[in-house]
């Protein structure tokens, strides 16, 4: 009779794979800059619809109303850009 040992070897518990917190991590801080790059071309489209919104004003200078009411849009813009930060 021959006698024959097996050996089992039992995997450690996996509660979380390094991969996925790299994996979120990573997702976090791409999610950041996303974030902050559409906050830059938010403020550059607004800083260059002001000043076209600017030199109308000055180019309808003979139309007092219209001046105006460019320039105000201009303010009314300006306060909804400061009540949403």
């Amino acid at each position: 009779m021959s006698v024959q040992f097996a050996k089992v070897l039992v995997p450690p518990p996996v509660t979380v794979p390094r991969g996925a917190e790299w994996a979120s991590a990573m997702a976090d801080k791409l999610a950041r800059f996303a974030h902050a790059v559409w906050r830059g071309l938010e403020a550059a489209g607004q800083a260059r619809a002001d000043r076209e919104l600017r030199r109308l004003a000055s180019q309808y200078a003979h139309q007092p109303e219209f001046a105006r009411t460019l320039r105000d849009a201009m303010h009314r813009s300006a306060m909804h850009r400061d009540s949403q930060h």
